[in-house]
């Protein structure tokens, strides 16, 4: 039976016998279950155990007094009842129970029908208190439900952007310097061809994880999956003031993910990664409907263009992002300049061969 449609339970503590037997027997008549205790350390063993609603609670008391049960109930419950009550009633010892957790205080001696009425009103607050903890745990439940469904869908980064903000995502972008990352799985359409659609699915994923776990290690950002590839943006939407040595890193890893890979399963994937850092503008495309948080500029296009040309299980850089890594940490190999589909102006490429 749920706590909500039992009677509710009440644990009295006092080391008097004969005010136990009172308050017991009538509060019995009313209809709510009773436990009792005989001094402070016994209150805690019947709190741990069977949980009450509201707790009757002399101050004073062998052992423990009724003050330091109180302090150490609120220490891991703040929603039990707390009714104190004593024949030391001094404005000082009022105000530190209230302030020590207690929901009400009871001078001794109290008259019954005034004790009802203090219960019921507890009762009340402590039923209202453990409503609101109900309802704060389903929301994050809730809460935590659609971080998960989200996160199943677009980038963590992205994610926790939209849910910290107070207002509603709105259309529109900001200037900045991205690096962005393509990768392309080689030879994939052929392989589609070749296998039942469930294996090739496996095997795809499979390398998809292997590249998204490279570019979560380096804090990138995925943009979208594109059948076989992925497209990666660093330094947005978070700032990362080491964005290209992130992409390149991040790149290596992927390539030598996907070969050890190959080593061990047939079929294997070859991978072919283009990387180039420019502005771009970052923000949410679309429609107010249906949006989607990407870069867009003549940055993205290089990227995908340098992906497109390169050879198999090889990464290619632009001029501009090579500059900007640290020459000390990276093996490059200069291949000149290329004319790239879409662009007029020619794009200084190098390999990025390792880190040194």
């Amino acid at each position: 039976m749920s706590r909500s449609h039992k009677a509710p339970c009440i644990l009295l503590v006092d080391d008097e016998p004969a005010t136990l037997q009172l308050v017991r027997k009538i509060l019995q008549a009313d209809g709510y279950q009773i436990l009792q205790a005989f001094d402070g350390l016994q209150a805690l063993e019947r709190v741990a155990e069977s949980a009450p609603d509201l707790i009757l609670l002399d101050v004073v008391m062998p052992h423990m007094d009724g003050m330091a049960v109180l302090r150490k109930l609120r220490e891991q419950d703040s929603v039990t009842g707390v009714i104190m009550s004593s024949a030391l009633s001094s404005e000082n010892l009022v105000v530190q129970a209230m302030l020590d957790g207690a929901d009400d205080f009871v001078s001794k001696p109290f008259t019954l029908k005034n004790m009802r009425v203090r219960i019921r009103q507890t009762l009340e607050k402590s039923r209202l208190r453990r409503e609101n903890v109900r309802l704060q745990q389903e929301l994050q439940i809730a809460h935590d439900k659609i971080r998960t469904i989200l996160g199943r869908y677009m980038a963590v980064p992205v994610v926790e952007r939209l849910l910290a903000s107070p207002t509603l995502p709105s259309l529109g972008g900001e200037r900045q310097i991205t690096t962005v990352l393509f990768m392309d799985f080689c030879d994939f359409t052929p392989l589609s061809h070749d296998l039942e659609p469930d294996r090739v699915v496996h095997i795809l994923n499979e390398h998809l994880a292997l590249a998204t776990a490279a570019i979560l290690a380096e804090e990138g950002t995925i943009d979208k999956y594109m059948g076989d590839g992925v497209m990666a943006l660093f330094n947005a939407p978070v700032a990362q003031p080491d964005h290209p040595l992130r992409a390149a890193r991040a790149s290596l890893a992927i390539r030598d993910s996907v070969v050890a890979w190959a080593a061990g399963h047939q079929p294997a994937l070859n991978v072919r990664v283009g990387i180039h850092t420019g502005e771009t503008v970052v923000g949410n495309i679309g429609t107010q409907e249906l949006m989607n948080y990407t870069a867009i500029g003549d940055a993205v296009n290089v990227a995908k263009r340098l992906q497109e040309e390169a050879d198999d299980n090889t990464i290619t850089l632009s001029e501009s992002t090579a500059r900007l890594l640290p020459p000390e940490m990276v093996d490059l190999t200069a291949l000149g300049s290329r004319t790239v589909k879409g662009r007029q102006t020619p794009v200084g490429v190098y390999r990025l061969n390792r880190l040194r």
